[in-house]
């Protein structure tokens, strides 16, 4: 009787350090894209005529890459469908940026940054996330 309350207190152990590594590391990667996006939007509201320059392709680009990188982990852990969002986001930003559609690149980015924030909430650690 013992052996079996040892054994289901290591398996709820294992089970909830394995659920606070995976909120870690999903609240890290969505709190970075959220800073990141926070910078470029800023980059953005410099110069509203121009958003094609080549400080803020360049910035976008690498913020591009590092979600990629990030996501090859992300795809595990969580569903395809908000990471596909989270790359469409980017490239429509990236898109509008390159044109000079300051509006559109606002708007896009704006979105992004609220889904972002609505999405890493799904993931907070909690005994019904546990469950």
């Amino acid at each position: 009787m013992v052996k079996k309350w040892i054994t289901i207190s290591i398996i709820f152990a294992l089970l909830v350090v394995g659920c606070t590594l995976e909120y870690r590391f999903v609240n890290y990667s969505f709190n970075s894209l959220s800073r990141d996006l926070a910078v470029y939007k800023q980059m953005l509201e410099k110069d509203e005529e121009v958003t094609s320059t080549a400080e803020n392709i360049m910035y976008i680009d690498s913020l591009h890459e590092r979600w990629h990188k990030k996501v090859e982990g992300l795809k595990a852990l969580i569903w395809h469908t908000g990471l596909k969002e989270v790359e469409s986001g980017l490239s429509r930003i990236k898109t509008y940026s390159e044109e000079d559609d300051y509006t559109e690149a606002m708007t896009e980015l704006n979105a992004l940054i609220d889904y972002v924030e609505h999405y890493k909430s799904d993931f907070t650690l909690s005994l019904e996330n546990l469950l």
